[in-house]
């Protein structure tokens, strides 16, 4: 299910969008359709370096990151702080050719542990093994606990998805009568998510980090030139959108067929 979806996910965003575009694009023009063909081969290769610009990403993702940074006092209410798993680092050699937490998950987990040192409630940390090894929920508790004094109450260890994290958090916290929490998770991951939790039955109070900013960068040429991390974080802004947008169409659909849509 995890390669079918990373699979689907590199057609659908860029640069596999474009390039698959782009290739159509030249079989109608080897089969005659000049015209059309290069219409699809020019505004394929226009959209990749649109896309590949770094004041272009950097609007995408601002645009996109609509939860605020919380705001102090906090707000009352939420009763336990969520983290959810991103990627992991694998066969770290520094660490004993071990796996330990990537760098987004890490950036979530310093949140975490600094929201933790003001709120004092606990933490529920979510996220399993979708390509097998170590759940990274063990890796995040892992982390928080030896790397920043933070301790964690509840490991959900078994989610591949966003979903099941939303779902595998309801029902460790269901029981606890915990319904209201401090989701942590990155700025451009946090409308998908919150969405998910909310589905869930959670009351959630985003607690997004690691938001894209303006730098000096935006000030110079170098905001109009090409280059890999800005169509990197393009890429990433389109897969939320289009998972969000999958979010609001399950929504519609009769129970019994967004089960099996989402299930295979």
């Amino acid at each position: 299910m995890i390669v079918w979806h990373g699979l689907v996910n590199a057609c659908l965003t860029p640069p596999g969008l474009f390039l698959l575009v782009m290739a159509a694009g030249l079989v109608l023009m080897a089969a005659h359709r000049p015209r059309t063909g290069a219409a699809m081969v020019v505004l394929s290769w226009a959209g990749l370096v649109v896309m590949s610009l770094p004041i272009a990403s950097t609007m995408l993702a601002r645009a996109w990151e609509s939860d605020p940074a919380l705001s102090r006092p906090l707000p009352i209410g939420p009763r336990a702080i969520v983290v959810l798993a991103a990627g992991r680092y694998h066969d770290a050699p520094e660490y004993g050719r071990r796996d330990t937490v990537g760098t987004d998950t890490l950036v979530r987990l310093r949140y975490a542990a600094h929201l933790f040192r003001e709120t004092r409630l606990p933490i529920l940390v979510s996220g399993g093994a979708p390509l097998g090894g170590t759940p990274a929920a063990l890796l995040m508790r892992h982390v928080l606990t030896r790397d920043f004094a933070t301790p964690v109450k509840w490991v959900e260890a078994s989610s591949k998805t966003t979903a099941q994290n939303a779902a595998y958090s309801w029902s460790i916290l269901h029981p606890q009568k915990i319904h209201s929490i401090f989701l942590v998770t990155q700025a451009w991951h946090m409308p998908r998510a919150a969405a998910l939790f909310r589905e869930a039955g959670f009351k959630v109070v985003p607690a997004p980090t690691d938001f894209v900013t303006s730098s000096r960068r935006g000030d110079t040429i170098l905001a109009y030139l090409p280059n890999a991390h800005a169509l990197a974080l393009s890429a990433l802004i389109v897969h939320e959108m289009i998972g969000l947008g999958w979010v609001r169409i399950r929504a519609l659909l009769p129970a019994f067929l967004a089960h099996r849509i989402s299930h295979g």
